[in-house]
């Protein structure tokens, strides 16, 4: 399997990791809000994690873009 995944073209492996940011990405919305603020003390939509996360993997995903 090792073998077969060296083989593989640098650029796969860029478009994977690409493909898997933005999964994590979508996965975060999967989660409803009413769970991610269930214990604050107000509902505010900047106490939404999922925003949050996403500006992250934003971040993450342009320096990983940058430096390619």
């Amino acid at each position: 399997m090792s073998e077969q995944l060296a083989a593989l073209p640098v650029s796969w492996a860029n478009g994977l990791t690409v493909v898997m940011f933005i999964a994590i990405a979508v996965a975060c919305f999967l989660i409803p809000f009413r769970s991610i603020v269930a214990d604050a003390p107000t509902h505010r939509h900047w106490r939404d994690l999922r925003w949050w996360a996403l500006l992250l993997i934003t971040m993450q995903l342009g320096i990983y873009l940058i430096f390619q």
